[in-house]
């Protein structure tokens, strides 16, 4: 079996104006199946949960996760981080990027899988 490939760079492009053009380009790039994930938080969603249900419906999954679980696991990221594996998404843009928390933005890097996971 050949070693995996290293996940791609990561690309930060900072548009605090919100200009349409790039929103435009950003959202008729979303396409999961290709890779592409467009990732559009919900307008004054500060939760981390709540972004990790954003993320799970970009990649076109229910976002809510039904049944019972244990203090401290965070089922929403676990998902989150499953799917971009499983699909795989090579390209995650991030709509509103510089509006996010250091911790939100974290959380979105942890999600990503790493060289020893892929």
């Amino acid at each position: 079996m050949a070693p995996a490939a290293p996940p791609p760079p990561v690309i930060v492009v900072i548009d605090p104006g919100d200009d349409a053009i790039h929103t435009h380009t950003a959202l008729v790039a979303h396409h999961p199946p290709s890779g592409r994930a467009t990732l559009h938080p919900g307008p004054g969603t500060t939760s981390e949960t709540g972004l990790a249900h954003d993320l799970l419906a970009a990649l076109g999954k229910p976002p809510l996760l039904p049944g019972r679980f244990s203090a401290g696991r965070q089922p929403a990221w676990e998902a989150a981080a499953s799917w971009i594996t499983a699909l795989p998404v090579t390209r995650l843009t991030v709509l509103r990027a510089h509006r996010l928390t250091a911790r939100r933005t974290m959380r979105l890097l942890e999600c990503a899988p790493s060289p020893a996971s892929t």
